[in-house]
């Protein structure tokens, strides 16, 4: 530790977070649920989805998130691989009790 064991140094961190196997710093991934700041695992966020024509609707929220409650990240994907954000935003502000009613654009 730097200055009297306040903070270490930028130097100090990169040393200790350097991988010599793969040659890489190495840092812990964060992510945003909607709700919360969490470590990035497969299971950390709940997802629903559905089909409806040409189109696939994906909404993600912290797990146990009822799908009315307004805390739902939500895109819809049709056949071409067109991507588009419920709101045109990629917010954790939408309901996912129908997906098929929202408007979607590009965010």
């Amino acid at each position: 530790m730097s200055q009297q064991g306040l903070a270490a140094s930028v130097q100090e961190l990169q040393n200790s977070t350097f991988d010599s196997g793969f040659g890489v710093l190495t840092t812990e991934g964060l992510g945003y649920d909607g709700q919360s700041l969490q470590r990035l695992n497969a299971d950390n966020q709940q997802i629903y989805s559905v089909t409806s024509g040409i189109y696939t609707y994906f909404c993600f929220a912290a797990p146990g998130t009822a799908l009315a409650t307004a805390k739902w990240r939500i895109f819809r994907l049709d056949t071409e691989a067109n991507l588009m954000f419920a709101d045109a935003d990629a917010n954790f502000d939408n309901v996912a009790t129908d997906p098929t009613s929202l408007s979607y654009s590009y965010a």
